[in-house]
């Protein structure tokens, strides 16, 4: 029983890591930048809106990353209990 606790609390930690990964490859881009065509020719030439685009771009990305760090530190957790439940039947001899 302890073995199969460390176990899934092994995968539970490594899921977890895969989504803090995740997360710090989120990059902001332009929101005049995510259309189907890419490059420079689609910033607009007013520079306010230009910067818009990167705000709100950054925005997107802000959120996005604090989606994955959720789901992570809810794995992380799942990882913790696993191994207290799994050093606890070790302790009891299961």
């Amino acid at each position: 029983m302890a073995l199969l606790l460390a176990l899934l609390s092994c995968g539970c930690g490594a899921l977890a890591a895969r989504y803090w990964y995740r997360s710090a490859m989120v990059e902001p881009m332009p929101t005049w930048a995510s259309g189907d065509r890419l490059g420079p020719l689609n910033e607009p030439g007013i520079e306010a809106l230009s910067q818009n685009g990167w705000i709100a771009g950054t925005v997107q990305a802000v959120s996005d990353s604090a989606r994955w760090n959720k789901r992570a530190a809810l794995w992380s957790a799942a990882a913790v209990v696993l191994t207290a439940l799994s050093s606890l039947a070790s302790a009891l001899g299961f």
